[in-house]
C-alpha cells in the first residue's frame, strides 16, 4: 500500500524547537577520518522530523563516509510507550528493493531472465506474453494500481476482516481484475501490482517462498536481527511492539493501530510492502545493496539502480552535488526513506510513526533525508 516518490518543491518545515530531549547514540563500525556529525545537529533534524511529521516519534540514522552509524530519536511510540533506534517498524515499499535484490541475484544465477514474459511462469495473466520480467522491476507493465495510495475498495477489503489471512493466490486474482493503464513497457506507471506479480515468479522459479528468499538471500547473509517479512511468519509479527497514527476511518482523525490485528494489511500486499525493520538494520541493508558487491555485482546493482530505485537527487530537494539511490516507503502508521549518496559515500534512513496519505505524504521523511544529506556534504569538505 505504497506509492512512489514525487520530485517535491522546496519548502520550509521548520519548527519551533520540543520541549522534550531527543535521544542521540552513535556506533562506529570502522574509523571515521572526517570529523563527526555533532549530535545537538542530529537531535535537531529529528525533533524537526518528528514535528513535521506531527507523529508521536521519529528516528534519524545515517551512515557516514567512515563507517561510523550515528543515531537521533525523538518522542516515543506512545503515551509511556518507549521507541529507540532499534524499534521495528513497517517499512511500506522499501519491501520492494529486498524483492528486487532477491530478483536479480537469481537473474545472475542464470535462474531468471529479465526479458522472459510473465506467461511462461504464470500461464493466461492477461497480456501475459507482452510483460516482462524486466518490465515488472521497472513499473513498466502497464498493470493498474494495486494498493497505492490506500484506494477505498482495497482498505474496505481489509477493513471488513483484519484478521483474515489472504493466500498469495487470493492476491493474484485481486490483481488480475484490476484494469491496466497503459500497453506493457511503453510508459512508467509505478504500481504494487507489478511486485506482487514478480513475488508470485520468484516463488515459482525457487520453489520457496519469498520470506524464505529474503531471508537466506538477504537478511540471514548482512545479519538484519530486527528484519521480519511479516506475511511469512504472522505469529512473530503479532510479538513486535509497533505503534503508529492512521486515519483509519477516513474522517480526519488518525486514530493509534498498534493494537490492530495485522493479518489481513499484511498479506494482501506481499511483496509489495509486507517488511518489518529497523533503522540500524535499513542502514546496513542500503549501504551494502547500492555501496558494495556483497549482495549484487556492479551489472546486477547497476540495473536495480535504473530500474528499481525510486530517489534522485532532485526528489529529495538535493542539487548536482549529489548522486542519490533509494527508496521511499509508506505504510498505516508510518513512513520511511532509505537512501545512499555514492557522490559522499553516505546512507541515509529516515521514519516516523505517522502517515496521513496523500500526494505530499512522504515529504517531512524527504525532508529529513535532505537535511542529513547535506550535514554530511558539509562536513566532508570541511564547513
Amino acid at each position: 500500500m505504497n506509492r512512489r516518490t514525487l520530485a517535491l518543491p522546496i519548502v520550509v518545515l521548520a519548527a519551533a524547537c520540543s520541549s522534550s530531549v531527543p535521544r542521540v547514540t552513535s556506533s562506529t563500525t570502522a574509523a571515521n577520518p572526517k570529523p563527526a556529525l555533532p549530535q545537538a545537529a542530529l537531535a535537531s533534524i529529528a525533533d524537526r522530523y518528528r514535528r513535521a511529521c506531527k507523529s508521536p516519534g521519529a528516528a534519524i540514522g545515517v551512515r557516514e563516509p567512515g563507517g561510523a552509524n550515528r543515531f537521533a530519536v525523538s518522542g516515543q511510540f506512545g503515551p509511556g510507550i518507549a521507541l529507540d533506534r532499534g524499534s521495528e517498524f513497517l517499512a511500506g515499499s522499501v519491501t520492494k528493493l529486498f524483492v528486487a535484490t532477491v530478483a536479480y541475484q537469481l537473474i545472475a544465477d542464470h535462474e531468471l531472465a529479465p526479458g522472459t514474459a510473465v506467461d511462461r511462469y504464470l500461464p493466461n495473466w492477461p497480456r501475459g506474453h507482452e510483460i516482462t520480467v524486466a518490465m515488472l522491476l521497472g513499473h513498466r507493465s502497464g498493470m493498474g494500481d494495486f494498493g497505492n495510495d490506500f484506494d477505498q475498495k482495497l482498505t474496505d477489503l481489509v477493513l471488513a476482516d483484519l484478521t483474515r489471512v489472504f493466500h498469495y493466490d487470493e492476491v493474484l486474482d485481486l490483481v488480475r481484475a484490476v484494469p491496466p493503464v497503459a500497453a506493457p513497457g511503453t510508459t512508467y506507471h509505478y504500481s504494487n501490482a507489478n511486485y506482487i506479480v514478480l513475488g508470485a515468479i520468484l516463488q515459482r522459479v525457487t520453489h520457496k517462498t519469498l520470506g524464505q528468499l529474503i531471508g537466506t538471500r538477504v537478511i540471514g547473509p548482512l545479519h538484519l536481527t530486527h528484519t521480519l517479512y511479516g506475511p511469512d511468519d504472522l505469529t512473530a509479527t503479532r510479538r513486535i511492539v509497533f505503534h503508529g497514527l492512521f486515519d483509519v476511518a477516513g474522517n480526519g482523525k488518525p486514530v493509534d493501530i498498534g493494537g490492530f490485528p495485522r493479518a489481513a494489511a499484511l498479506t494482501v500486499d506481499p511483496a509489495g510492502a509486507g517488511l518489518f525493520s529497523s533503522l540500524p538494520d535499513l542502514l546496513t541493508f542500503t549501504h551494502a545493496l547500492f555501496a558494495t558487491s556483497s549482495l549484487l555485482a556492479v551489472p546486477q546493482r547497476s540495473a536495480l539502480e535504473a530500474a528499481v530505485s525510486t530517489l534522485t537527487a532532485h526528489d529529495l530537494v538535493l542539487d548536482h552535488r549529489f548522486v542519490i539511490h533509494g527508496h521511499g516507503g509508506t505504510a498505516p502508521g508510518a513512513q520511511t526513506i532509505v537512501a545512499y549518496d555514492r557522490a559522499h559515500d553516505a546512507t541515509v534512513a529516515v521514519w516516523c510513526n505517522r502517515l496521513d496519505p496523500g500526494a505530499d505524504d512522504l515529504l517531512p521523511s524527504v525532508i529529513a533525508a535532505k537535511e542529513l544529506f547535506e550535514r554530511v556534504q558539509g562536513r566532508s569538505v570541511g564547513q
